[in-house]
């Protein structure tokens, strides 16, 4: 066996996988008939996003949603968690980096949830709370810096689409807001999801680059945290997927925050 062959083997078997697509917090709005569902795992991940009342446009399918990271300081080291399993794709990912303590909940109610991860080499810590409103689901991920000195990361949130339960949809973004669509009058229910950042990023050296990128992808798989390749639209109609990406210094010991909105349209 090659060094290369066996590297892929060694990368295959030596992470285990704790990815949870399972809905274990679900929250609604609208009243007896919702005009909004969601539904996040144990580790964060949106399982399901219902927008008008019983349109899915998220799990449908294979679809996946979560979050990546890159600690760009050291040797590029990638963490991310997407729930569904992409390893059949080009870039060959599993549905989790394996390299993340078990997930803690902090709290619950019935309208949020707050879920802490650390990395297993315990240089970060990422914080979710996700809260759903009347018509919106509002993500807030905190990234602390464990250790000693500053970093440079990438932080994003990643969702595969598939409006309505149609993996072809038209895509765009703008400077705040990615989103997917589906015309009506086309042969698709007419039906939405916005990805929107809210407010600057808190807490990243504002002496240095601090970027917010919502990005879209023409292929419905994620990229690996370290190489996040996006596109800007207009794209139609293409089985594609969208990302909020955040970049910059976090201090020592000191957290960044990054906060978006999911809502139909």
């Amino acid at each position: 066996m090659g060094r290369f062959a066996a590297v892929l083997v060694l990368l295959a078997f030596c992470c285990p996988s704790y990815a949870d697509s399972a809905c274990a917090y679900v929250f609604t709005s609208g009243g007896s008939n919702p005009a909004l569902q969601s539904c996040v795992s144990a580790n964060g991940n949106l399982a399901h996003l219902t927008t008008p009342f019983n349109v899915e446009n998220i799990a449908a399918g294979t679809g996946g949603e979560g979050y990546g990271i890159c600690d760009l300081t050291g040797n590029g080291t990638g963490y991310w968690d997407y729930a569904v399993d992409y390893s059949s794709t080009p870039l060959n990912l599993p549905a989790d980096s394996g390299n993340w303590n078990n997930p803690v909940l902090l709290d619950s109610s019935e309208d949020s949830v707050r879920i802490r991860r650390s990395t297993s080499d315990n240089l970060w810590t990422l914080t979710q709370t996700i809260t759903q409103h009347h018509s919106s689901v509002k993500v807030v991920m905190s990234l602390k810096n464990n250790s000693s000195v500053d970093r440079l990361v990438n932080l994003f949130r990643f969702a595969d689409v598939t409006i309505a339960g149609f993996p072809n949809n038209n895509f765009d973004a703008t400077s705040m807001t990615a989103f997917a669509w589906d015309s009506s009058g086309s042969s698709t229910p007419p039906y939405g999801i916005m990805l929107q950042n809210v407010g600057a990023p808190m807490g990243f050296d504002q002496s240095k680059t601090i970027e917010t990128v919502p990005a879209l992808r023409d292929v419905n798989y994620p990229p690996h945290p370290c190489v996040p390749t996006t596109k800007f639209g207009p794209l139609s109609p293409v089985d594609g997927s969208m990302i909020m990406f955040y970049g910059g210094t976090v201090p020592a010991h000191r957290s960044a925050v990054a906060t978006m909105t999911y809502s139909g349209m």
